[in-house]
């Protein structure tokens, strides 16, 4: 029987380090998808519901100034610039805990809005 080479020795070391490599890698990731996947849903969805509902405050705020064509004009307008502000705000915050509360905190406020107007 002979020694293993030396490139064999090398092979086998450069697997091994592959490997335990690999092995973080796939935890890291699977962890970095669910973030990306939760930070996906609060600002596609929570940002959506927070412009259907500042729509709906905006038209009724601006029914009263504005005749209804252009209340619900600049009401959608206003609503559709909230809302890539903030899907753009979203992904632009790095803390998952800052963007919950302020996306949380914005919900809260538009909601109360909503439930004052009826």
């Amino acid at each position: 029987m002979h020694a293993p080479s030396l490139n064999t020795q090398a092979w086998l070391f450069y697997i091994s380090i592959m490997v335990k490599f690999m092995s973080k890698a796939l935890s890291i990731t699977s962890t970095y998808r669910l973030q990306v996947l939760y930070r996906f849903v609060v600002a596609f969805v929570m940002g959506f519901i927070c412009a259907a509902l500042l729509s709906l405050d905006l038209t009724y705020l601006l029914n009263h100034q504005l005749a209804k064509a252009e209340a619900i004009y600049l009401a959608a307008f206003i609503s559709l610039i909230f809302y890539a502000g903030y899907v753009i705000t979203s992904f632009c915050i790095q803390s998952l805990l800052r963007l919950t509360l302020i996306s949380c905190g914005i919900f809260g406020c538009v909601f109360l809005l909503f439930l004052g107007m009826r």
